[in-house]
Formats: C-alpha cells, structure tokens, sequence
C-alpha cells in the first residue's frame, strides 16, 4: 500500500477516530516505535498492530470506521499459546503483551481488564520491586555467616547464662510520606492522611536479643554518633549487670571516633 494514499487520506479530514488510525499508521512506516507513538496519540501498541495490519492489507479502507477489523477474543488453543508465552518471558510489560496478541492472533481486546486476567492466570502480579546490592559476594556472606555462628558457639555458657549478651542492631529511616499507599475504601470518599512534609523522618533503632529474641526499639530524630551513643547507653541500662555484644553493619556513625571512645 502507497504512503501516498495513505497522506490523501490523512489530507481528506477523515472522522477523528478514523485519523488516529491513519496517523498511527503513518508513523510507524518511517520507523517510529510504539512507545514513541504512545506517547504522541495516546494509543495502545495493540491499537497500533491492529490498524497497521488493517491498512496492509485493504489500505487506506481497511482504516474507515466500517471496517470491523480483528477479534477481540481468544480461542482456548490460542489462550494456551499466550500463557506458554508469558511463562518463557523474564520481564513482562503490558504493552508488550498486546502487541504479542496483536501481532500473533489479530486480536485486540476492548477491554485491559482481559490482559490483567491474562498476567493473573500465568501466575503474573503486579507488585513492588525490591531492591539488592549488585557486589553483595554470597560467598564473602557465607563466610561471615560461619564465622559468626563459630564466635557463638565457643560462648554458649556464658550466653546461656546471662553473663553476656549479645544484641544483633540495626536501624529503619521511615519518611512520613511512606504512610501513603492502597488501602480499601468508599469509592466516592478520598482516604486523606495529613502529613505536612513528606521528607520528613523518623529514625527507629531496633537491637534483638539473641538468646531470649527480646525486641528493644526506640525512636530518634535521625541516625548518627550520638543517637547511636544514646541507644547503646539505653542497651547498657537494660542489662546493667551484664557484657554486652553488638553486631551491626558497617554504617559510618557505627564506626566513628565518638563511638569507638564511649
């Protein structure tokens, strides 16, 4: 099919819906991809296959709004295909998917509701992405691991007796921002929470209790040499007649002069 049809078309003040057809068509011949196309027409990639398609093969007819174009369902052998699909994906993205049904099927749904279900039934959910440190070394953590569990094991007695404690501590930095999130509610009623500064934070320092899985928390205005100094003196007053042992991470507030001298 001619671009040149395609531009008279476009030229002829066609039916608005009729036109985004033909301009999302028309994009994608000089090598526009589908996310730039997106953005510009606020189509689906879905929207964009189905109409590319329609206009190779009946041309600038195939865009009118009397042509019916593909269907918009699956059959149980092509649904079957689908989840094999996403089941052999690493990464999943709905625009992806519709363009895969698109391209694959010449289906298109009305509906994204049918693509969610799609993501449910091959055991995809939407959820919250969690981060990890790229050089964390497991074997490094596993030495460290065993070298921990052998410093117990030779002090089990006085562990065991009370005479020492040991404390494993760590802190959590909780932005007043952070409260805000998906909870059930009234359709036609805002869940509001008042927060006046969404930077603003709360630090918890936190030490648990290894032989009796005690918990000790206590709150601060933020995490340095001197709340570190006041939660360990907090710990001394817990367990006054015993030693106690830290273990922490490598913060640099855990390792400063202050903290080394108290």
């Amino acid at each position: 099919m001619s671009m040149e049809s395609l531009s008279e078309f476009i030229e002829s003040n066609p039916d608005p819906r009729e036109l985004k057809r033909a301009l999302a068509v028309r994009m994608t011949l000089p090598g526009y991809i589908h996310q730039q196309i997106m953005e510009v027409l606020e189509v689906s990639s879905g929207f964009i296959s189905k109409w590319k398609l329609a206009f190779l093969e009946r041309g600038v007819e195939g865009l009118k709004l009397a042509y019916r174009g593909s269907q918009g369902y699956l059959s149980d052998s092509q649904r079957e295909q689908v989840m094999e699909w996403l089941k052999s994906q690493n990464r999943w993205n709905l625009n992806e998917l519709e363009f895969y049904i698109a391209e694959t099927f010449d289906v298109v749904f009305a509906s994204r509701t049918s693509y969610y279900e799609l993501f449910h039934a091959a055991g995809i959910n939407w959820k919250k992405t969690q981060g990890y440190h790229p050089k964390k070394d497991p074997q490094q953590v596993e030495a460290r691991r065993q070298e921990i569990t052998a410093w117990l094991e030779a002090r089990r007695e006085p562990i065991e007796s009370g005479k020492l404690i040991v404390l494993f501590v760590d802190e959590c930095h909780l932005l007043w921002g952070d409260v805000c999130g998906y909870v059930w509610g009234k359709s036609h009623i805002r869940i509001e929470v008042p927060i006046e500064n969404e930077r603003e934070r709360q630090t918890y320092f936190g030490a648990l209790n290894y032989r009796t899985n005690e918990f000790l928390i206590k709150s601060f205005p933020t995490a340095n040499s001197d709340t570190t100094i006041e939660f360990m003196t907090y710990l001394q007053a817990q367990y006054p007649d015993s030693q106690i042992v830290i273990f922490w991470d490598g913060a640099s507030y855990h390792r400063s002069h202050a903290v080394q001298n108290f």
